[in-house]
């Protein structure tokens, strides 16, 4: 995934999410690859980030880039790479690890989840603030601090990305 050479796919989601055209936004550090492991935390809540994208509606750039939080619908579960105090150990789906590329969201402001024993827990990210990337099907975010390091992944149920947004 260190070369920059994107996929028709992965351009048109940036452009649907964006609304502007693509450019390069930096590769990942050498050796970079989405785990094909990852620990089960719980029922996705939220996901919170940051995005200087156009504004869906208006399809104007703001001047300065928007919060956002995107609620999840049932069957949208969170996987940790960065704690071995959450749940069991679960293989990565392959539409997740075959990834050759992924499309830049914005920067991750944190998400939340259930754990097993339904109490909410607050993922909040250190600075500098990890980034939030797609698959380019849109069925999977990816959390990657510093370029390197999957902190968290998130797919299921609905889950998708479209020019609106993190829908689902």
């Amino acid at each position: 995934m260190s070369k920059y050479d994107p996929s028709d796919k992965s351009l048109d989601l940036y452009r649907k999410f964006w609304k502007l055209d693509p450019r390069r936004v930096g590769e990942f550090e050498r050796g970079f690859k989405i785990p094909r492991r990852a620990r089960l935390a719980g029922e996705a809540v939220h996901v919170m980030y940051r995005s200087g994208k156009c504004d869906p509606l208006t399809h104007v750039k703001p001047d300065k880039p928007i919060d956002y939080i995107h609620e999840h619908e049932k069957g949208v579960r969170v996987y940790r790479c960065d704690s071995e105090n959450v749940g069991p150990m679960v293989s990565v789906p392959n539409f997740i690890t075959s990834a050759s590329e992924l499309v830049l969201l914005g920067q991750s402001l944190g998400f939340c989840y259930r754990d097993d024993t339904d109490t909410e827990i607050e993922a909040v990210p250190r600075r500098p603030y990890p980034e939030l990337y797609a698959i380019p099907s849109g069925r999977a975010l990816l959390v990657v601090q510093d370029k390197a390091e999957v902190v968290a992944l998130i797919w299921g149920g609905r889950l998708d990305v479209e020019g609106r947004g993190i829908v689902h």
